[in-house]
């Protein structure tokens, strides 16, 4: 069995395909659950059209069109949100694999010069990211060989000078970062907005794209201020939603081709039994798909079955109040970043372009009228103790008669 990743380019179901997905090695079963396990899990990567968008989408913010890394673009900030395990990962790997491709040639020419640097914002204490671990997982990226060793080792206090020196020189394309949502985890006091102006100074002082990879969580960073609104680029990576008959048809194809890969006896009719219950607990996600599927994998190899049954799926399903609350943050979160209809027609009207309709113009009407608190009746005027008029006074003196009858 090979090492390297087994990447599978995403596929029409059976009925409007004629060729089948590709299937794992069949010497595959005669490995131990373990091998089949990891074959599943680590090398079995799919290319499908919202990852692919995504991924040229980044290609084309770094890189010009053609062959050949040798001239980039300035430096530009590229925010890359979805839904927790939409395929983020995955998306990294295959960026990297892209420009490592595309930069073989270069590499060739100049061996000082690395194509991208990777790193995960969250470090040690997730609580809060570290800039000193950001500046250590950057010299590590770029193989700076005075940072781990034994002698020479790099003081806490040059960490930033010796990161900014070997940008210039290795000449990057990117410094790709993982779990970037934790730059809002702020230390000593720092804002989101100087977390995200530090780096952009490195991308001017450099011309180093940064890539910020991360969940919804990262929304606040695209309207931090202005000038970082202009200069950085948003990169939407979304679930598929099944109320579309694209995305429903391509969720079903992606289930397909993973079904495909399972290294069971049996191949599974998942797509043709199971795929609502699979989206369903998935909402969408590739990356909750895939990691559900290898939960039941691991099940299913335990048992000894033949192949992976709905019972299996069923056992290792995310619970309904956990599905709920991953597609509440999706859907709201998408409701934000996908942009409505109209939007030229009122960025025209905000820049005194088109006429305001009338029907935005302020005005109160009828009901709004009738719906107003009525007015407070004037404050009298009369002094404290002065009998209003008709009103009889508190006390009268009693005639005679009343007096005698007392």
């Amino acid at each position: 069995m090979s090492n390297s990743s087994k990447t599978l380019p995403w596929s029409r179901p059976a009925e409007i395909r004629e060729e089948e997905p590709e299937r794992f090695p069949p010497d595959l079963l005669q490995q131990p659950p373990g091998a089949r396990q990891e074959y599943f899990e680590r090398q079995c990567l799919i290319e499908h059209p919202r990852l692919l968008e995504a991924l040229d989408a980044a290609m084309g913010a770094m890189c010009p069109p053609g062959e050949g890394a040798s001239v980039r673009r300035p430096g530009t900030m590229m925010l890359v949100i979805g839904p927790s395990r939409v395929g983020k990962t995955t998306f990294i790997r295959l960026l990297e694999k892209r420009l490592l491709e595309q930069s073989r040639a270069q590499m060739e020419q100049d061996p000082g010069f690395i194509p991208f640097a990777s790193m995960t914002a969250a470090g040690p204490d997730t609580s809060r990211f570290d800039w000193q671990t950001y500046y250590r997982a950057v010299l590590r990226g770029l193989q700076d060989p005075f940072l781990d060793g034994k002698t020479a080792r790099i003081p806490t206090r040059e960490l930033r000078e010796a990161m900014e020196a070997a940008l210039l020189q290795r000449k990057p394309i990117a410094v790709i970062v993982d779990e970037a949502h934790h730059f809002a985890k702020a230390t000593s006091g720092r804002r989101l907005q100087d977390q995200l102006d530090h780096l952009k100074y490195f991308e001017n002082l450099t011309g180093v794209s940064h890539i910020l990879v991360g969940t919804y969580e990262m929304r606040p960073f695209r309207m931090v201020n202005a000038q970082l609104a202009c200069r950085s680029i948003d990169i939407h990576f979304p679930r598929y939603d099944a109320s579309k008959a694209e995305d429903c048809q391509v969720f079903q194809s992606v289930l397909w081709a993973l079904q495909r890969q399972l290294p069971v006896e049996e191949e599974p009719l998942l797509t043709q039994q199971c795929w609502e219950f699979l989206y369903t607990r998935s909402i969408g996600c590739i990356g909750l798909l895939k990691l559900h599927l290898n939960r039941a994998l691991s099940v299913a190899l335990r048992e000894g079955a033949r192949t992976i049954r709905l019972s299996h799926l069923q056992q290792t399903a995310m619970s309904e109040s956990r599905v709920a609350l991953a597609l509440r943050n999706a859907v709201e979160s998408e409701a934000e970043l996908v942009e409505a209809e109209g939007a030229d027609e009122r960025l025209l009207t905000l820049l005194g372009l088109r006429a305001k309709p009338a029907s935005l113009k302020p005005q109160t009407s009828r009901m709004e009228e009738e719906q107003k608190p009525d007015k407070p009746a004037p404050r009298s005027q009369k002094r404290p103790g002065q009998r209003s008029e008709g009103r009889d006074a508190i006390f009268q003196s009693l005639s005679g008669e009343e007096q005698v009858a007392g």
